[in-house]
């Protein structure tokens, strides 16, 4: 499997995950505490595609206002760029690397309906999702190797966590503790 082929897979893993709202309009996987992860693996290589409510991240839908919110997002960005082996840890025998890394937040205006008792109005609402991706390069194969999944730990508003690993098989895990390992 290329990259560009691995690229479109995790992408095509998270997005078959997306929800519409009433009007049609795509909300990614917007189900606040929902996060999902996928995960495609290639020989001793790994990429690394999240998608999930901003909500879930960083406890607000908007982009970041106040200090307050701004430092929030800064400090989760720099802990995905930075210290990504913490929240999504290879074994450590592998020797990876995180070789590329980035968390950005996307922000979606929109148009929603409402009904009052005198006329219909419109309304306008924000959803916002993270986007977090990864490339890992390890010394050695991969698959059959151990994961350790420590998001939880870190975004304490992650109420469900799905991880799905595609590679030599594929392996959908529903994470339900701060920290969990299994098996890839």
């Amino acid at each position: 499997m290329k990259t560009a082929s691995m690229i479109a897979l995790v992408s095509l893993l998270i997005s078959s995950n997306s929800f519409s709202n009433e009007h049609g309009h795509s909300l990614g996987s917007h189900e606040h505490g929902s996060i999902q992860v996928g995960i495609a693996i290639e020989g001793s290589s790994a990429e690394i595609d999240i998608d999930g409510p901003a909500e879930s991240f960083l406890g607000f839908e908007y982009a970041p206002k106040t200090s307050k919110e701004k430092k929030i997002f800064k400090d989760f960005q720099t802990k995905w760029t930075q210290n990504l082996e913490s929240m999504i840890a290879f074994d450590k025998q592998l020797n990876c690397k995180v070789t590329e890394a980035s968390f950005e937040q996307e922000v979606e205006k929109e148009e929603v309906e409402s009904k009052t008792k005198a006329n219909e109005k419109k309304e306008s609402g924000v959803h916002s999702d993270i986007e977090a991706k990864a490339k890992i390069t390890c010394a050695k194969n991969i698959s059959g190797s151990m994961l350790t999944i420590s998001l939880k730990k870190v975004f304490k508003n992650i109420k469900k966590l799905t991880v799905e690993v595609v590679g030599a098989d594929t392996k959908k895990v529903e994470i339900t503790q701060a920290v969990q390992s299994f098996k890839i």
